[in-house]
């Protein structure tokens, strides 16, 4: 017996050395294990709200309204994340709205391959005058574009939506999907239903808007916009949005083009209320920062409308220009969940991001 567990002490040291080698890679395989365990638990946490929808000629088709608000609350979580958003669409099929829009800013207005990606995409790229220059802009919130296909539409049950500018078009028959892409005044409304999703868009495009100028180069400028959007259906119900936009801007010939200058849109801690409810809805801190337009969603509810009397929430626009010296332009809206938000501006040689 004796002989059979003893052993030279070199052949110990080498088996040491074996040992030593053989727990490292079983550490190493423990957590590449846990490692692949929390990934594949993420993706199970997300498969609920993924399980509720298909993508069928060309659009996404959501069971319910339930579940289209789900994914609605999955997307505004997720926004600071646009390429897990991407990844996600792209495994259902999907290249939406708002990626296209994205992938579009990129480019600068004055190159032809802007031009050409605009025409080919003329439903992404909607057209606003604003102080002597051309916003490009989407036809609804960040959030709602992200389930929309190039053409803005997308289906919720048997009932098939379009997104277009200040309105949304409703049909339950596919046979009649085509008038869906028809002008809105060509749109029979006994087969189309047609509602409005930016209130007061007639006398004021958006909520608040401000456009202020680098003082190191003034040939440059950002554009500050608060956006409010809805959705007023017989069958999705009610849903609002608040969105915050900054648009960094060059003149070149006496024209106000887009800019690929660093920007951030952002908000602040805040609290929303529905009216009659007594019930106080927490917003917390967020952003989006990028090279060119960036835009972001300040909040996205089902019901109805906010009281906006009682909600609040800051945010800010923020542009950075390289001339000579650095300079940020800081435009902060105190409240942007008001009916009419108030600002400040402020413009510094040094990053100072009030959150």
């Amino acid at each position: 017996m004796k002989k059979n567990v003893s052993f030279t002490l070199p052949k110990l040291h080498l088996d040491c050395k074996h040992l030593w080698s053989i727990c490292i890679l079983a550490l190493l395989a423990v957590f590449i294990i846990t490692g692949c365990t929390k990934q594949e638990a993420k993706l199970q946490d997300d498969l609920p709200v993924f399980s509720d929808i298909t993508f069928h000629n060309g659009r996404l088709i959501f069971r319910d309204d339930a579940s289209f608000m789900d994914h609605q609350k999955w997307l505004f979580e997720n926004q600071g994340n646009p390429q897990l958003i991407a990844e996600k669409n792209k495994s259902l099929g999907l290249k939406s709205m708002t990626e296209y829009y994205l992938e579009g800013m990129k480019l600068e207005e004055d190159d032809p391959k802007f031009v050409d990606y605009v025409a080919e995409y003329p439903s992404i790229f909607n057209k606003e005058i604003y102080d002597n220059s051309i916003l490009y802009v989407l036809p609804h919130s960040i959030i709602l574009c992200y389930v929309a296909n190039e053409d803005g539409i997308f289906q919720v049950g048997d009932q098939i939506y379009r997104i277009v500018p200040n309105y949304i078009y409703r049909t339950g028959d596919e046979s009649k999907i085509e008038m869906l892409l028809l002008p809105k005044d060509q749109i029979p409304t006994k087969e189309v239903d047609i509602s409005i999703t930016r209130p007061g868009f007639e006398s004021k495009s958006d909520l608040a808007q401000r456009t202020e100028y680098f003082d190191n180069d003034s040939r440059f400028r950002i554009v500050s916009s608060v956006m409010a959007y809805s959705i007023t259906d017989p069958y999705l119900g009610t849903a609002w949005w608040y969105d915050i936009r900054t648009n960094p801007q060059k003149r070149t010939l006496g024209i106000w083009l887009g800019a690929q200058l660093n920007t951030k849109s952002a908000n602040g801690n805040g609290y929303w209320y529905f009216p009659n409810d007594g019930v106080q809805h927490l917003i917390y801190t967020d952003y989006e920062e990028s090279t060119g337009v960036t835009q972001h969603n300040i909040l996205t509810c089902g019901g109805s409308p906010i009281d906006l009397n009682a909600s609040y929430c800051p945010a800010y626009s923020r542009g950075r220009l390289y001339d000579g010296y650095t300079q940020w332009i800081y435009i902060q809206w105190n409240d942007a969940l008001s009916n009419s938000p108030t600002f400040t501006t402020r413009k510094t040689t040094y990053l100072s991001d009030p959150y």
